[in-house]
């Protein structure tokens, strides 16, 4: 008979050695999970970001391209410049045109739009669309405010007239507006004018000199956004006649 032997085994120490590596690797595993998740997320809220940064520049590139001098006459009856500069109820509000009817309307409206655009605080009922989606990107507590836009249904208001308000960028954190003006002495009958200089004014209308006449340019926005930083824009103006 061949002598008995004692079964062959892991010992205490293996085992524990095993589970070690195990569990090490286990959690190496779910942090390296976790990082991606968290990767894919920010990408997914930069993507966001990006997205209503591009709406906001289709918005306000298609209402400023199409800026008409046409005066208009407010609720009071009183008549407003076609572009308002820090000089009303909003920080900007002005006339455009292209505000196409639907081809078959039997009531078609006027082609031209006033608009404005305001600053307005992220918990205001107006913000509300704008908080929902900054609270789906994963932003419990958010800030600063969001960026409206305002239009009126009828270009010379009547006493009722509402504005109709459109959120176009969900966080903001200031606003500054400034528009580039060009000075022209007046010329005698005949001659044409001279351009004396040109300044970047932060309000509109701006107190008229009369020997000399002033005409926009250009128009700048400066934007501050928590995520993306300082952002500048600018657009020309075609500034005619009042219409």
């Amino acid at each position: 008979m061949r002598p008995f032997s004692a079964g062959k085994g892991f010992t205490l120490l293996e085992v524990l050695i095993a589970v070690a590596i195990t569990a090490m690797i286990g959690v190496a595993s779910t942090q390296l999970l976790s990082n991606v998740i968290d990767s894919k997320r920010a990408s997914e809220v930069r993507s966001e970001q990006l997205v209503s940064l591009q709406r906001f520049n289709m918005v306000v590139s298609r209402d400023l391209e199409q800026f008409i001098n046409r005066s208009i006459r407010d609720q009071y009856g009183d008549t407003q410049a076609s572009l308002l500069l820090d000089s009303g109820d909003f920080p900007i509000e002005f006339t455009r045109a292209g505000w196409r009817n639907s081809p078959v309307s039997s009531d078609p409206r006027a082609e031209l739009q006033r608009v404005a655009y305001r600053l307005e605080p992220i918990d205001s009922e107006v913000c509300e669309p704008a908080l929902q989606r900054l609270q789906s990107w994963g932003v419990a507590e958010p800030e600063h405010d969001c960026l409206v836009r305002y239009f009126w249904t009828a270009l010379d208001r009547a006493s009722d007239s509402v504005p109709q308000p459109q959120v176009v960028l969900e966080q903001l954190e200031q606003l500054e507006i400034d528009l580039l003006v060009q000075q022209e002495r007046k010329a005698g009958e005949g001659q044409s004018a001279e351009i004396s200089g040109r300044d970047w004014y932060s309000a509109w209308p701006a107190l008229q000199n009369s020997n000399e006449e002033e005409r926009p340019l250009a128009i700048r926005w400066r934007l501050t956004l928590p995520a993306l930083g300082d952002i500048e824009r600018q657009w020309l103006l075609a500034w005619g006649p009042d219409s």
